[in-house]
């Protein structure tokens, strides 16, 4: 149990990490290698998605393996897609945009209706999924609809400290091992909201200038 925490916000981050980098480089490389990043991207969570559901016996691989297979689809659906366009004329799809919201909240009330019926490592995977895309929704609706600045902005980063914080308390305390590889994610998605956020306000240089 020593250091689950620590561990699945490092693995996580460091994906993360690799998933942007992996876009925005194949992106100014040309088509051909952003289509492949893309679906490689795509594939590559699916493989995930049904391999944590065999390494059942290691709890954290399983768990882990499920969280990244998230990220990678969210990779593909949440960021390679906005760019569709770029292969098929008017194909893009920004399920971040305002009019995916009732395909969001249907996708929420679905999972929580039904995920005491599923594995662990599949309720892993959806909700890595899901809280990335909520997450990015809420700021990019913001951004969209109000501004960057405007007052919910600096409410909504201040309800995302909070819930860090939170996460950080409840990852300490608790004891099982599916308990603490959840908040430690989900107080990684916080944090990581909270940067987006002053990125977002421009007060330090974010990924936007690499």
């Amino acid at each position: 149990m020593k250091n689950i925490g620590l561990k699945t916000v490092i693995y996580a981050l460091l994906f993360f990490g690799f998933t942007y980098m992996l876009l925005v480089f194949t992106n100014r490389a040309g088509n051909i290698p952003y289509l492949f990043s893309g679906l490689l991207l795509l594939i590559f969570g699916i493989i995930l998605f049904f391999k944590s559901q065999k390494n059942t016996e290691n709890s954290f691989i399983s768990n882990l393996l499920a969280i990244i297979s998230g990220i990678s689809l969210w990779g593909f659906f949440g960021e390679f897609l906005e760019n569709a366009d770029l292969y098929i004329k008017d194909a893009t799809i920004e399920i971040a945009h305002w009019n995916f919201l009732p395909v969001l909240i249907l996708m929420i009330f679905l999972f929580l209706n039904l995920r005491k019926h599923l594995p662990v490592s599949v309720q892993f995977s959806l909700s890595s999924f899901l809280l990335v895309w909520s997450m990015h929704y809420i700021m990019i609706f913001q951004y969209e609809v109000l501004s960057r600045t405007h007052f919910t902005t600096y409410i909504m980063c201040g309800i995302f400290i909070f819930l860090t914080g939170l996460s950080i308390y409840k990852a300490r305390k608790s004891k099982q091992i599916n308990s603490i590889m959840f908040w430690s994610y989900f107080g990684l998605l916080t944090a990581w909201s909270v940067l987006e956020y002053i990125w977002g306000w421009r007060l330090i240089p974010g990924p936007y200038s690499i």
